[in-house]
């Protein structure tokens, strides 16, 4: 898929719930005024609804919205509409500041070569930590003086 077919594909998504920005930041369990600038009609006439997402979370609400059949939060990874190496794309070209993600990728394959290519270190002797319980009296003699 192409990043535009990514776009429009999640857009579909949220038009088709019918979710709002306040579904979006709201938590969930809790009501979503579906027209929060209106301050005239009382609340008991709005038609206030629960948020159309269960999870706290922005990747759990994408997961929720991008799942193949009906979600289930105990999932971790659900099969998504959309592959991962897609998803992973529009995010690198639309969602992140790519300079900032490309010094932590660099540092981070630093740091693995730089552990690959240090030298075996000599073990340093240890404190032996057993217990020879045969050896340790685990029951004392109760002198009829000490009762």
């Amino acid at each position: 898929m192409t990043d535009e077919q990514v776009e429009k594909l999640i857009w579909k998504e949220i038009k088709k719930r019918k979710i709002l920005f306040q579904d979006m930041v709201g938590m969930p369990n809790c009501g979503v005024d579906p027209d929060p600038t209106d301050i005239v009609t009382p609340n008991s006439e709005k038609g206030i609804r629960s948020n159309r997402f269960q999870g706290m979370l922005g990747s759990e609400r994408m997961k929720e919205l991008l799942c193949v059949g009906k979600y289930n939060e105990w999932v971790d990874y659900p099969p998504l509409k959309i592959p991962f190496q897609d998803l992973f794309r529009f995010w690198w070209s639309r969602c992140v500041d790519q300079d900032v993600i490309v010094d932590d990728i660099l540092s981070d394959i630093f740091d693995y070569f730089l552990e690959l290519m240090r030298p075996p270190q000599k073990k340093k002797p240890q404190m032996d930590m057993t217990v020879d319980f045969e050896q340790m009296p685990l029951f004392v003699e109760r002198t009829e003086k000490a009762a």
